[in-house]
């Protein structure tokens, strides 16, 4: 399976030299990004060079990030997608790996609800996380057991 990194140098490579060198523009652009690569550490540098300053830059989980939104900066919406559904196939594949840690006597971590989905409940001076219930809407009381 791919990793973050291979997986964004399989969208690069299939960018035209001139697409390739917008997206380097892109990363050095602060208009693009805030916190923009400087341009002279990309100047020569080849997709497997980008890729790596990306990560060194924004770091591993952020790169990829960067990257879909960068081609979506260039209208290479395809790509995005593309490069989106690797990524959620690689964390999906990582998950799985880190929850075989059980094995070695750590409890696998629960899953993190989607981002901005958080639900808290509050019992007798403790904090509970429970799961996110999808395509409901709750009024009122409920009672897990």
């Amino acid at each position: 399976m791919a990793s973050t990194k291979t997986a964004i140098v399989d969208v690069l490579n299939n960018l035209l030299e001139g697409e390739f060198k917008e997206f380097k523009w892109h990363l050095s652009n602060k208009e693009t990004l805030e916190n923009s690569i400087p341009r002279g550490k990309l100047e020569k540098a080849d997709r497997q060079d980008v890729v790596d300053f990306m990560e060194q830059h924004f770091g591993t989980s952020d790169a990829g990030k960067v990257a879909i939104r960068v081609l979506r900066s260039m209208n290479q919406n395809n790509f995005a997608g593309q490069l989106k559904k690797t990524l959620t196939e690689v964390s999906k594949v990582s998950d799985v790996d880190s929850g075989s840690s059980s094995s070695r006597g750590t409890p696998p971590t629960a899953p993190s609800p989607p981002a901005g989905v958080v639900v808290n409940f509050n019992s007798s001076g403790g904090s509970i996380q429970a799961p996110v219930i999808h395509g409901s809407v709750i009024n009122g009381s409920m009672t897990f057991k």
